[in-house]
Formats: structure tokens, sequence, C-alpha cells
């Protein structure tokens, strides 16, 4: 799902919480993109701004760094899979 808050794209996005947790172990996340963890599927939803996702798609371009994988999620054609509906 995207919303609009403050006139910037704001995404939600729902994934396992391995993936997330290497999320965090590459980048500095602050709490403000946690949203829920569902015990029972093992996921987790947070959100991201639409600047923070350029940010991060920015890793997914060239696989020379370690963040490479783990930002794939970002680009614009497979947030969608991620996304709530």
């Amino acid at each position: 799902m995207t919303t609009e808050t403050d006139n910037e794209k704001r995404y939600t996005l729902t994934i396992p919480r391995a993936q997330y947790d290497r999320l965090g172990s590459a980048f500095e996340l602050d709490d403000t993109y946690f949203r829920a963890y569902d015990i029972a599927n093992d996921t987790v939803k947070f959100s991201v701004t639409e600047r923070q996702r350029l940010r991060f798609s920015k890793f997914a371009k060239k696989q020379e760094n370690e963040k490479y994988w783990i930002c794939q999620m970002f680009l614009p054609r497979n947030i969608v899979k991620y996304c709530e509906v």
C-alpha cells in the first residue's frame, strides 16, 4: 500500500522477519520504520517514504556492494511484491 503524507509517498511493506533483520544489520534503521510483527507468519510490517526507498534502491544498482541483494526489494519493479494491498 502506498499513502501520501506531507506530499511524500509512503510504502508499507511486509517481509519475512529474517529479511528485515538483514536489512537492519545493513543499515541503521530507527523505530519509525517498524509497524508490526506477525508471530504466526514470522513477518514484519514496516514503512518507508519515497525518499527512503530511493536511497535504498541506489544500493541495488551495482552488485559491487554488500547491500545489493537486500536492497533489491526497493526497486520500482520489485516493491509492489512486498506492499500491502
